[in-house]
C-alpha cells in the first residue's frame, strides 16, 4: 500500500484525511471512532465558554439540477464543559499519538481569555490550535468570532 503520511506545518499524520471542526468532532468518543476507521486527523469542534441550547444546523447546496452537492455546518461552538473537552483531548492524544489533533477555540474579545484558553489547550498535548477569529454564525453579537477577526489589534 502507498505511504499516505503527511507533514503539514510540522504536524504529522498517517494520511491527509482529516475531519473538520463540526458536530462529528464534538467528543473524544466520536474522534476515537473516526481514528479507528482510519482518519488521519481531526479538528476538535470549537471550544470555549459552552453555548447551551443549540441544535445541529446544516445547510445544503444544490446547483444545476444536482441535489445536495455540499453540506455546510452552521452550528455554534461546543455545548460541552471546557474541562470535559480538555480532558478528552488529552486522552485522545495519549491513545492516538500518531494522529493529528487540532483544537479550535473561540472566546470573548479579551486578550487574557485567549491567553488562558491557549495555555489550557497546549497542556493537552494537542498538535495545533485554530484560533477561531472568523465564525460569522451567531457569535458576533457576543463579541466573538467574526467580531474579533474584524479588528487586527485584537487578533
Amino acid at each position: 500500500m502507498a505511504d499516505l503520511s503527511i507533514d503539514f506545518a510540522g504536524i504529522r499524520s498517517p494520511n491527509p484525511f482529516w475531519l473538520a471542526s463540526a458536530p462529528p468532532t464534538n467528543s473524544g468518543a466520536q474522534i476515537h471512532r473516526a481514528f479507528e476507521y482510519g482518519w488521519g486527523g481531526a479538528v476538535w469542534k470549537t471550544i470555549g465558554a459552552p453555548v447551551l441550547n443549540i441544535s445541529n444546523r446544516y445547510g445544503s447546496l444544490s446547483l444545476g439540477g444536482r441535489r445536495m452537492l455540499a453540506i455546510n455546518n452552521v452550528e455554534l461552538i461546543s455545548d460541552r464543559p471546557l474541562d470535559v473537552n480538555l480532558r478528552e483531548i488529552a486522552e485522545i492524544k495519549r491513545l492516538w499519538p500518531d494522529r493529528a489533533v487540532i483544537v479550535s477555540a473561540m472566546v470573548d474579545a479579551d486578550p487574557q481569555a485567549w491567553k488562558d484558553i491557549v495555555m489550557m489547550i497546549e497542556d493537552t498535548g494537542a498538535d495545533g490550535i485554530e484560533l477561531n477569529y472568523g465564525c460569522p454564525q451567531g457569535m458576533s453579537e457576543r463579541g466573538m468570532g467574526a467580531a474579533v477577526g474584524q479588528v487586527p489589534e485584537m487578533c
